[in-house]
């Protein structure tokens, strides 16, 4: 009987594309622009050892430790020449790190993609400006081409987009415009242009 079921649920799973996360833990990401004037820092949440357990809490209560959860965060700094100079440091919307994160040319906007552990869900393209202020804030329902259910799901993520660190999924065109590049579960894909001055997709 035991058999049986476990074969009807790993025959489910392959069916309906649903495979196992592998999970890692977030870490910081360094992103340059493209003409290598602007570098972009974010850190992911830090929550200190222990920060959930009873004894923490009951010495953080009596003031015996002070370490709190640093919410996750970004720097951006402008490179000239030899100097290196702070432009923003200001808290980020995800709840852990996004995976990944591209720099305009001009400095003036920042694209994170996707939510740590949840990719294509919350938070699956998020647009800063100039100041560091929130634009945009996209899940991947509001933007696909694609009806979700099309591609292929893990336990906690969709993915949209190849995972491989030699292909930009989401890029700078111009300073004012991003391409974003879907990928369909079988072998089909999209390409969409995002304008952040006017705020719309542009039509292709």
């Amino acid at each position: 009987m035991v058999k049986k079921y476990l074969i009807f649920v790993l025959f489910f799973i392959d069916v309906m594309g649903i495979s196992a996360d592998t999970s890692f833990p977030s870490k910081k990401i360094t992103a340059y622009s493209q003409n290598s004037e602007y570098m972009l820092i974010v850190y992911p949440t830090a929550i200190p050892n222990n920060f959930f357990s009873y004894k923490y809490q009951r010495q953080r209560r009596r003031g015996m430790v002070k370490d709190t959860i640093i919410p996750c965060h970004a720097v951006l700094y402008h490179i000239c020449n030899s100097d290196t100079v702070k432009l923003w440091d200001k808290p980020l919307i995800n709840t852990d790190s996004p995976v990944y994160a591209i720099v305009a040319n001009d400095g003036k906007s920042i694209i994170t993609i996707d939510d740590w552990g949840r990719r294509g869900y919350q938070h699956t393209l998020v647009i800063y400006g100039e100041n560091g202020e929130l634009i945009e804030d996209f899940e991947l329902k509001d933007i696909s081409p694609f009806p979700l259910e099309h591609y292929v799901h893990t336990i906690s993520s969709i993915n949209w987009r190849e995972n491989r660190e030699d292909r930009e999924n989401v890029k700078y065109l111009d300073k004012d415009r991003i391409e974003i590049h879907f990928i369909y579960r079988k072998g089909e894909d999209k390409i969409r242009v995002f304008n952040i001055k006017t705020r719309e997709f542009e039509e292709p």
